[in-house]
């Protein structure tokens, strides 16, 4: 959704452009030796222009004069090769940005280890300043977490991590202020430092604490990943999710335990990066033709005084009805509901699932909508 609300913007600048070439093509040549008429070019410039408003209102040029629909052509192929340029780039970033979601869980895991080990650094350090040798003095308690240890442990975590050059190297100070100024201070975290005896639940309990309450609601930490990450408020959400998941997958008594669980980003991500792809392109090269069908259904609208977000959220539930025919028609609108209530307007909600409904009614009618897959009865 956010990607082809960005093309949309990029159509509006690339408009701007065309129109701006237009301008520029009719301006005075002031190396010329002849004598400009700048009425002529005026006149001509905006007949230029009508035929240029002409072409994107779809219309046909053919009674235009050929000085002038050369000069709309070549600013029509400005339009239309930059356009391709910038759906191009935003689909790879769709996908480059989606795939470093997994990257970025990779780093909290990562991440929980540093600050391990930051513990052990200072328990060293006290020891020393204290001038002591008795063990017991020494609270090795979250250093030597079952939890750690596995991520520690991990080959699948340690390759993956090699393979895609993820470390926190560049990070020595902020991990040792991260530690002292939001783990170490901790009331829960402290209590779990000088527990005689720590179970694995224990150990998983404070690590699941450590990140959920401390990492991932810590403001130094949200600022490092907001500057590599512009969608980091949605994504820490399937980050927290991911983190959790493979904590939960330890469990030593368990016979076939072999090690912790590094997930993937989804469960077939293959299948799921195309999805993203065919809907991205889908929707865009249909756009016209379901900009129709919201003006047909919009009653006492107007297109333009649809909220953008609204029109691309019901563009893509379109696009996602006719031609993915594993998804059920309510799944489908039920999801893109959800989209419109958390990043629309407030009425959003409303107006999408009426468009919807009527929208999805009339594609079932004209046999358009044709759902296929276990448990799809009747194409709902």
């Amino acid at each position: 959704m956010q990607h082809v609300y960005a093309y949309k913007q990029c159509q509006r600048s690339n408009l701007e452009i065309a129109y701006q070439h237009i301008h520029e093509a009719y301006e005075p040549d002031l190396n010329s030796m002849e004598v400009q008429d700048r009425e002529q070019l005026a006149h001509d410039r905006q007949i230029a222009i009508q035929l240029l408003d002409l072409y994107f209102e779809r219309k046909p040029l053919e009674d235009a004069a050929e000085k002038h629909l050369n000069t709309v052509k070549e600013a029509i192929r400005l339009y239309e090769k930059q356009c391709r340029k910038d759906q191009e780039f935003l689909l790879n970033q769709m996908i480059s940005t989606t795939e470093r979601v997994a990257d970025h869980y990779r780093l909290f895991l990562l991440l929980l280890i540093e600050l391990a080990e930051e513990s052990h650094r200072d328990q060293q350090k006290k020891m020393s300043l204290s001038q002591t040798t008795n063990p017991s003095a020494a609270h090795t308690n979250f250093y030597l977490n079952q939890a750690i240890q596995a991520l520690r442990d991990s080959h699948v975590l340690r390759q993956q991590a090699e393979e895609h050059k993820l470390n926190w190297n560049n990070y020595r100070v902020e991990i040792r202020q991260w530690y002292k100024n939001q783990v170490k201070p901790d009331s829960s975290f402290q209590q779990y430092q000088v527990l005689d005896k720590t179970s694995l639940e224990d150990d998983i309990q404070i690590v699941r604490h450590i990140f959920n309450q401390l990492v991932l609601k810590s403001d130094p930490i949200a600022t490092v990943f907001e500057e590599i990450d512009i969608n980091w408020q949605e994504n820490s959400k399937a980050i927290k999710s991911m983190v959790n998941r493979t904590l939960k997958s330890i469990d030593k008594e368990d016979d076939d335990y072999d090690e912790i669980d590094i997930v993937d980003l989804t469960p077939n991500w293959e299948d799921d990066r195309k999805f993203l792809i065919d809907l991205y392109q889908i929707t865009l090269q249909n756009d016209l033709e379901y900009e129709e069908m919201i003006r047909d259904k919009a009653e006492n609208w107007t297109v333009d005084r649809i909220a953008s977000l609204d029109s691309i959220v019901i563009k893509m539930a379109i696009a996602e009805m006719i031609h993915f025919s594993s998804i059920p028609i309510k799944v489908t609108i039920n999801e893109y509901i959800d989209l419109s209530k958390n990043y629309s307007t407030q009425k959003s909600k409303q107006f999408v699932n009426g468009m919807l409904d009527v929208i999805s009614q009339e594609l079932q009618s004209k046999n358009l909508i044709r759902k296929s897959g276990r448990g799809l009865i009747d194409n709902q």
